[in-house]
């Protein structure tokens, strides 16, 4: 099973207290580094042009996107790439931006030595683990419960080791930072990855510049603030480290890949099935016994009244369980309290419980005048009651009961993506939103615009040609028209997008799109599933109901080959159509 692959180049900085001037990078444009990995990309790019017979002086910079979708993205990602480099395009690609589920493919690729030397090579690997590996409870909860130590454990912890290692069949422990060498000698696409800032999702501020949050190999952070704002970056090592006024104060390991990919890719589904899900693994975590959660959990055999000898690890489990149907109906806004009296019910005759009972009883009492939030509150009073968690005593709490109780808590508060804030109370940046703030809340950028393209446009990045591989499930052009929509609220040039005719394709799009203008970039956009590679509308709606997003069980070979060649085909039946408008471009820069 591909578990736990270190890249020979990653790094983990340990833990410690710094007092010293922090790694705050305030400009515009891309770091020193990105240039100087972009400029030998560049040249690779032009030695291929000119390979090819092209008498050029300057190469375009070509930015490949793959947009989000779960493991469908993540195997059509694999497909793109793979054929890109089959039909001799991958070297005229400059940068590759991904969000969500392509991400899982991308963060792959880069942490493995010859992850891009042979892609098929890559693409059988995948196919054999998705079909031969299996999530393994063991890892995955020794995983949780160390990432429960930390002070910014979140939802996204939780799903990285869950859903997405569930569906990858992969945990990544090598950084992001790793394949800096990699990336350094131009000789794979510069990596981006994209993430956007809760914040100004839930302020309704989406549709602006500082709401993205990019991941490069050597910088992480706000690409543009606003138009006349330089942008604001950490050194990916520091990442989820402690700034404040500009200072380092505390240095955290860098956060693993496996982690990254959970923050890359945690919007598959509606919040209800998320919750299920969530749900369902909790009880697994449960519910299973292994040497490792017994060790993690502490048993031991009690006398209690009435009921002899009773093993104390078997009293919590049943708690436990009551305390996941309290949370999550209590989170899916349903009545919660018959689940208090069976609680109730259940700790009769433990002396243990006797506060707990109490506090049920007061909470059936009062439930009906309180506002949501005081029952919130209330809820997490009892659940740190339950579990014996005293924040003052944490170094005394069961690594397990610690991992449960938390993640209740980001249950209850929805929490996801948390990281500190490397700008807090930074003096040299006058917005608030920025600076005020201790903690960020990064999500996946999915739930914005499904597609990095404010990662590669200007003011960020100039790019001239976006090859846009699009494999959302619903409608194939929404990252197009909410692109038009970020750029002309950005002032960004953008090529005109004419909605009504793009309606009136969706449901049996073909397999090639081209948008251009005189000024801005060339944006040729290949829709997953298409008229072309599925031959019919009705082989087109079977194929999304097949690859649903949030799909749970896992895929056949049959299934992984079939998305395979359908993005394949996306490659290879508009490889002239690309190579020629790079080359155009490619003159006319000469």
């Amino acid at each position: 099973m591909a578990l736990l692959q270190r890249g020979s180049c990653g790094t983990m900085n340990p833990p410690g207290k710094y007092d010293e001037s922090s790694d705050i990078h305030i400009r515009s444009g891309i770091s020193e580094e990105e240039k100087a990995a972009v400029k030998k990309r560049k040249e690779l790019v032009l030695t291929t042009l000119r390979n090819l017979g092209l008498n050029a002086n300057k190469a375009p910079v070509v930015s490949v996107l793959v947009s989000g979708g779960g493991l469908r993205a993540a195997i059509a990602c694999q497909g793109i790439l793979s054929e890109l480099s089959n039909v001799g395009l991958l070297d005229l690609v400059t940068y590759l931006a991904g969000v969500s589920g392509s991400t899982w493919c991308m963060s792959s690729l880069y942490t493995k030595s010859d992850g891009w030397q042979n892609l098929q090579k890559a693409e059988n690997e995948l196919r054999r683990r998705l079909q031969k590996d299996k999530w393994n409870f063991s890892h995955a909860l020794t995983g949780l419960c160390m990432a429960a130590k930390r002070d910014d454990y979140s939802l996204t912890d939780f799903w990285s080791y869950t859903l997405v290692y569930f569906l990858t069949k992969e945990l990544l422990d090598a950084n992001l930072s790793g394949s800096r060498s990699q990336s350094e000698t131009g000789t794979v696409p510069y990596p981006i990855f994209a993430t956007v800032d809760h914040y100004f999702k839930r302020k309704g501020k989406e549709k602006t510049l500082k709401s993205w949050f990019e991941f490069t190999p050597h910088e992480a952070g706000y690409p543009k603030l606003d138009l006349s704002t330089p942008g604001a970056y950490v050194s990916t090592t520091l990442y989820g480290s402690k700034f404040k006024a500009g200072k380092l104060i505390q240095q955290e390991a860098e956060r693993d890949l496996s982690y990254l990919r959970g923050l890359f890719g945690s919007a598959l589904a509606d919040r209800n099935s998320i919750l299920t899900s969530i749900r369902d693994f909790l009880l697994k975590f449960i519910h299973q016994d292994s040497t490792e959660k017994q060790n993690l959990l502490g048993l031991y055999p009690k006398e209690i009244e009435g009921k002899g000898l009773v093993l104390e690890g078997d009293i919590l489990k049943t708690i436990m369980e009551e305390l996941v149907t309290l949370v999550y109906i209590f989170t899916t806004g349903g009545d919660y309290l018959p689940v208090l009296e069976s609680l109730h019910f259940k700790m009769a005759g433990y002396k243990d419980f006797s506060q707990s009972q109490r506090m049920i009883t007061k909470m059936l009492q009062h439930s009906r005048q309180t506002s949501s939030d005081q029952q919130r509150q209330s809820i997490l009073d009892l659940l740190t009651e339950v579990l014996k968690h005293d924040a003052k005593e944490e170094r005394n709490i069961r690594p397990f009961v610690q991992f449960i109780w938390k993640t209740f808590k980001c249950l209850l508060f929805w929490t996801w993506g948390t990281t500190n804030n490397f700008l807090y109370k930074y003096g040299d940046i006058k917005d608030k939103d920025l600076t005020d703030r201790e903690n960020l809340y990064l999500m996946d950028a999915g739930l914005d615009i499904n597609c990095a393209y404010p990662l590669v446009l200007p003011p960020v990045r100039d790019t001239d040609i976006i090859l846009s591989f699009d494999f959302s499930e619903g409608d194939p052009f929404l990252t197009i028209k909410d692109t038009a929509k970020y750029c002309k609220a950005c002032n960004i040039p953008f090529p005109p997008v004419d909605e009504d005719k793009l309606d009136q394709d969706a449901e049996a799009p073909s397999d090639f799109y081209i948008f251009e203008r005189e000024k801005g970039p060339v944006v040729m956009h290949f829709p997953l599933f298409n008229k072309v590679n599925c031959g019919s509308p009705e082989v087109i709606k079977k194929r999304r109901e097949t690859f649903a997003t949030f799909r749970f069980d896992v895929y056949s070979d049959d299934e992984v080959r079939q998305l395979l060649e359908d993005a394949k085909a996306n490659v290879r039946n508009n490889k002239e159509r690309i190579l020629g408008k790079i080359c155009t471009l490619a003159r006319a820069a000469s």
